[in-house]
């Protein structure tokens, strides 16, 4: 994975008392049993891309680190595995985030938690407009707080849905539809279709539906009504 930038390095304690602010890709302010995503383990990238919840003006990122050994590492790949431009000890990339798009970040950063709060509410309304008799939707498991960076439902009436949503003019994507163990690039371990039902299960299913934090209850009531055109089986 490359990675933009280190911007932040997380407490090297490891007592459970510190919690860094930072948190993890698509995942910025959700919880698990208390803790944010990204404040546990060795190392944890965050996206900037434009369509994440927090997001920068152009392509971005950063990765929060439980060690300075570990950062530093991470400031040498960065910098084409080298901290003076003279002596190389590893094969890096020129991975750097510019300070224009650190700037946005750093201000929108703020704003993160009610974009977060508008998500779970059009989550909610979803919910309340009665989406879940058409389609299963995403679950949020006790102890944990979602952020919906992406809403997306299942469907064996997958492909149906997607076309009357489009011709309803309303955006909809359909995410991974080839499992990674059919991709070409794992070709070489040798799975085929079937080795992992679920997974291709979730592929043939998976929907994106609309969802960001101004999204109002007239545009998910002519979501809900689109799907329910597409699936009146379900329904």
């Amino acid at each position: 994975m490359l990675f933009a930038a280190l911007l932040a390095i997380t407490s090297t304690t490891t007592s459970t008392s510190t919690v860094p602010d930072f948190v993890a890709p698509q995942a910025i302010g959700s919880t698990v049993d208390g803790y944010q995503a990204g404040s546990f383990g060795d190392a944890a990238p965050v996206s900037f891309f434009p369509t994440k919840n927090l997001p920068a003006m152009g392509d971005g990122g950063m990765v929060m680190a439980a060690t300075e050994e570990v950062a530093e590492r991470l400031r040498m790949l960065r910098f084409h595995g080298s901290r003076d431009k003279q002596t190389f000890s590893y094969v890096g990339v020129n991975s750097r985030l510019d300070e224009m798009q650190a700037t946005i970040v750093r201000r929108l950063l703020r704003e993160v938690p009610a974009w977060n709060d508008g998500r779970r509410a059009a989550a909610d309304r979803y919910r309340a407009l009665g989406l879940g008799e058409l389609v299963t939707l995403p679950v949020e498991a006790e102890n944990r707080q979602h952020v919906y960076h992406l809403y997306v439902v299942r469907s064996p009436e997958r492909d149906a849905i997607a076309r009357r949503l489009k011709d309803a003019g309303i955006g909809a994507g359909v995410y991974y539809a080839t499992p990674l163990h059919l991709q070409p690039v794992f070709a070489h371990l040798g799975h085929r279709e079937g080795s992992f039902p679920n997974a291709e299960r979730a592929s043939r299913e998976g929907l994106a539906l609309p969802m960001f934090p101004t999204l109002s209850e007239q545009q998910q009531r002519e979501v809900v009504d689109a799907v329910r055109a597409a699936a009146p089986a379900a329904a």
